[in-house]
């Protein structure tokens, strides 16, 4: 069994202020090679995560905001926004799943938000995701 403690989760929120990034991540899988990979992501107002979309036909992403609100946007080939949602524990979005090829992007709008984030594996380093 492994727990998940406030401790853990303050540890993200210090590190993600420390990160240039303005995110951390904790791992709850074992390997990269794990069949669902699953991690809690730390991020504080400001963490920007680009345009982006996972060309593995098994790279499909799913999002639950746990604490604070971010902004995920869908955007077009061409990088436009084709949708903004908010989601979080306030919003009435808390959930998203994104399938394999969905360009998106995320930002944190409130000071200090979690995610947990659950997607397929085995995880391929050499291919993590594409950019436009």
């Amino acid at each position: 069994m492994e727990l998940i403690d406030k401790a853990v989760i303050e540890g993200l929120y210090r590190e993600a202020r420390a990160s240039e990034r303005k995110r951390s991540h904790y791992l709850l899988h074992d390997t990269h090679q794990d069949k669902v990979q699953r991690l809690l992501i730390g991020l504080v107002k400001g963490s920007y995560v680009e345009p982006h979309y996972h060309a593995q036909p098994h790279q499909w992403e799913m999002f639950t905001v746990l604490d604070g609100c971010i902004r995920l946007n869908l955007h077009s080939n061409d990088g436009s926004i084709v949708k903004s949602v908010l989601a979080g524990p306030t919003e009435s979005v808390v959930s998203v799943e994104l399938k394999p090829m969905d360009i998106h992007s995320l930002e944190c709008v409130s000071d200090k938000a979690l995610i947990l984030e659950v997607k397929e594996g085995p995880f391929d380093a050499k291919h993590p995701k594409s950019y436009l």
